[in-house]
């Protein structure tokens, strides 16, 4: 499929904006996935500013442009699936990549109703002790913009 899908059936900013126009708002939101959008060359920021009440749900994570941008040989020339991509590190983790989160989530923030979301990592395959300090740093990263709960204090029962 390439690096317009990310091997989904809607993934570049086209896709989206004309699935967004041909289904029915009172059943259809979308789950935004920033680093999909990102992938596929879109403007996750623009379609919360476009589609406020389009957006439902969120899954927060970040594509590295170096990997998948404007002339770059891996994904485009290559022309990877985007399992293939993600083997190759297509998907980092925040602040890393784009898009950006701090714009992202203040437009969030201003929905009338903030989407619910969560953050995600593609990083499939990868060794067993990988993910545990990514998802520190990244919720490390998210906590010192004001999203999620406050880490228990030292010694505290969870």
């Amino acid at each position: 499929m390439g690096p317009e899908t990310a091997d989904s059936h809607v993934g570049a900013q086209h896709q989206v904006e004309r699935f967004l126009a041909d289904t029915d708002p009172s059943s259809v939101s979308l789950c935004l996935d920033t680093g999909h959008i990102a992938y596929c060359g879109g403007d996750s920021l623009a379609l919360v500013e476009w589609f406020p009440d389009r957006i439902g749900y969120v899954h927060l994570k970040q594509a590295d442009p170096a990997r998948f941008g404007p002339g770059e040989r891996q994904v485009n020339a290559e022309q990877l699936c985007f399992a293939e991509a993600v083997r190759r590190g297509v998907m980092c983790e925040p602040p890393k990549g784009q898009p950006a989160m701090e714009p992202l989530l203040a437009a969030l923030r201003k929905l009338d109703a903030p989407p619910f979301a969560s953050v995600e990592q593609d990083m499939d395959p990868c060794d067993p002790d990988t993910p545990l300090p990514v998802a520190a740093r990244t919720r490390s990263y998210f906590g010192r913009l004001g999203l999620g709960r406050a880490a228990p204090s030292e010694g505290a029962h969870q």
